[in-house]
């Protein structure tokens, strides 16, 4: 399910898929999806709230 999903890299500013994906439930109810971004040369954190 979460392998499905597309989202923005908060350090090379790029939309791609998530790497290691991880479904994470926030404090406002809210549930977002987390991972890695999956760009050459790149290793930071991805993000997209899915609901």
């Amino acid at each position: 399910m979460a392998d499905d999903y597309q989202a923005f890299c908060l350090k090379c500013k790029t939309y791609g898929p998530v790497g290691d994906p991880q479904i994470h439930k926030m404090s406002n109810g809210r549930t977002r999806v987390g991972g890695i971004c999956q760009q050459e040369g790149c290793s930071g954190k991805m993000s997209k709230i899915i609901g």
